[in-house]
């Protein structure tokens, strides 16, 4: 088996190796079941009691919030002191980091993809918001002798930065992880779609994206090892050569995977609607001997000099490289049987499904990757044994890696670059490409939306699709209007106070019977308020209750508007593509008609 050394795997796999070892199987298996279980308790733990928002990969809630929505608790209260939700902000990055080290090392079937790309967005939301701080914030002088001094935000300038840093962030984050710098550059694009890609993003993602992956092979080196130990393709020679007889087979192998992926998906969707306080853990681990193709495989319960197949497949998970570079490889052809394949398939697949729901910060990035690349690989490998195709099972693997990829995401370019970038094998891109396109076709028949879409719709998250629904064509912009409260430029604090019960995000300023003069966020108007009323039900003396409160001072005085007659796609696009948070709509003599907001947007599209 060869010797063992801590970076052979997981501190806690080779105590349970040595258990096996001395005691026997049944007691290695039971303490992995108790160091497991504890990672678990402890992972879900701190998301429960420290940061609830942490539960999942937050990928959906990310995308919201890049798309233009505000998310309090995201990354930070944008409604708090900057003490107040800096400190929120670290909280929640460092309990997703933490967690997801849990997470994996608990052996959950989730990638680690997922939650990094949110931690990669956190980084750079916290580091932007620092650096931008002084140039964004400014006190405006209180009114009266009981109203306190106002910190007033440039939100639309914050709002800004911290999204082009956040999709920065998110696109460094995939870079490393899969030393795919384009990829992380056309993942971003693909999750933050073109009506969100701000011009100036791309050089500045693909400057991120280089110097991060110059760091990690930088570290790499420093440390006196390679960037080839921490990514999923293998140094071995490959052979993943192709012939086109077997293009028949792999838009078959496509077509199919296009099924089982929204199987898969929508699967996942029931589950977790499902599940209220369920717990999963499955897990078996051993260290890992030589293969006879030079590749590690696992020998568990095999006498010496033997390995398990499936244990090889199961036990180095989507969170280690082990699993997927066996399926990749090229140079292993019947090391790995198709009912091996099948069985690890069928095992991994409900695992994935039966975690969906679970308060853990896990993806589903690498693990539709596995999923796929299982279910390929036992076709190549059935292939083989039917003697019908001369192709690597290997090439197989990658090709249902990349269709059930792009399936679970909806996504082309990316899943077909990261796939070819992880293989190390720019040969391999035109049949992915064809996968890819033929599992799409199929998996856009069967789901109308994605993974992660899904879940913002089902959560309705704040997310505003990029256009208008066709029920929008008979509509006008005077249609669209929300109710709202109009407050006085100078308004007492009783006006404001019964203002701020409602749900309404913006508020018209203006005078009984003239024009409105602006638009002010609650934020702003909540920062008017004295001390002693930040609660918004409070018993406040008679004396107080009479205060003005200068609502003109934090309005903006140069809103948004548009005609009552205004078509409402046309007013769509301007929320979809200009990012507009919020319109006044006005009579065609200029006459006040009502408020549009983006949340208004949303909730009326659903």
């Amino acid at each position: 088996m060869g010797d063992l050394h801590l970076n052979d795997g997981n501190l806690h796999f080779l105590v349970v190796f040595w258990v096996h070892l001395e005691p026997g199987v049944l007691h290695g298996i039971l303490v992995l079941v108790l160091i497991s279980t504890s990672y678990a308790v402890v992972g879900v733990c701190l998301i429960q009691f420290v940061a609830p928002s942490c539960g999942g990969s937050g990928i959906p809630e990310n995308k919201a919030f890049l798309n233009g929505a505000q998310m309090p608790g995201l990354y930070s209260d944008l409604d708090g002191p900057s003490e107040t939700f800096l400190r929120d902000g670290h909280r929640t990055c460092w309990v997703r980091a933490g967690t997801n080290i849990l997470a994996n090392a608990a052996g959950f079937p989730v990638g680690r993809e997922g939650p990094m790309v949110t931690i990669g967005s956190n980084l750079a939301y916290l580091l932007c918001e620092k650096v931008l701080q002084p140039y964004v914030r400014e006190w405006a002088p209180g009114h009266g002798s009981r109203v306190c001094p106002a910190l007033l935000v440039d939100e639309q300038r914050l709002a800004h930065a911290t999204r082009i840093s956040c999709t920065v962030g998110g696109a460094c984050a995939i870079a490393v992880i899969f030393n795919a710098p384009f990829g992380g550059l056309l993942y971003m694009f693909e999750e933050v779609t073109a009506v969100s890609w701000y011009e100036e993003l791309t050089f500045r993602v693909f400057v991120s994206t280089m110097f991060c992956s110059l760091l990690s092979y930088g570290l790499c080196w420093l440390m006196g090892s390679d960037i080839t130990e921490f990514v999923i393709y293998a140094e071995t020679p490959q052979i993943k050569k192709w012939a086109w007889g077997d293009v028949p087979i792999f838009v078959a192998l496509a077509a199919l995977v296009g099924v089982l992926t929204s199987l898969h998906t929508r699967a996942m969707w029931r589950f977790a609607a499902l599940r209220q306080s369920s717990r999963e853990r499955w897990r078996r681990l051993q260290p890992w001997p030589e293969g006879e193709s030079g590749l590690e495989y696992v020998p568990f319960n095999c006498p010496e000099g033997q390995y398990n197949p499936i244990a090889s497949l199961l036990v180095a998970t989507s969170h280690s490289r082990g699993s997927v570079k066996l399926l990749f490889s090229g140079t292993n052809g019947g090391e790995i049987h198709a009912s091996s394949s099948f069985l690890a398939f069928l095992t991994y697949t409900s695992l994935n499904i039966g975690l969906a729901g679970l308060p853990v910060p896990g993806g589903a990035f690498t693990a539709t990757m596995l999923m796929g690349g299982l279910f390929g690989r036992s076709v190549g490998a059935f292939c083989h044994t039917l003697q019908v195709t001369g192709s690597p099972s290997g090439v197989y693997a990658v090709v249902g890696s990349a269709a059930m990829l792009c399936g679970f995401k909806q996504m082309t370019l990316a899943s077909v670059l990261i796939v070819v970038e992880c293989v190390n094998d720019l040969s391999l891109a035109p049949i992915v490409m064809l996968g890819v396109a033929v599992s799409m076709a199929v998996n856009w028949s069967m789901n109308e939306r994605g993974h992660d879409e899904e879940v913002i719709h089902r959560r309705a998250l704040p997310y505003l699709e990029p256009e208008a629904p066709h029920r929008f064509d008979a509509l006008a912009a005077l249609d669209l209007c929300s109710p709202c409260c109009p407050l006085l430029p100078e308004a007492p604090l009783a006006q404001v106070l019964s203002a701020l019960e409602e749900e309404a995000h913006y508020f018209p300023v203006k005078e009984p019977d003239g024009p409105c003069l602006g638009i002010a966020s609650r934020a702003a108007v909540k920062s008017l308020l004295p001390s002693s009323s930040q609660a918004e039900h409070v018993q406040l003396d008679s004396e107080l209750v009479e205060e003005l409160l200068p609502i003109h001072r934090v309005m903006d005085p140069t809103p948004f508007t548009v005609v009552e007659d205004m078509p409402a796609p046309r007013l769509y696009s301007l929320f979809a593509k200009a990012g507009e948070r919020a319109a006044c709509v006005t009579s065609i003599r200029g006459d006040f008609r009502g408020l549009i907001s983006r949340e208004r947007l949303i909730a009326l599209t659903r």
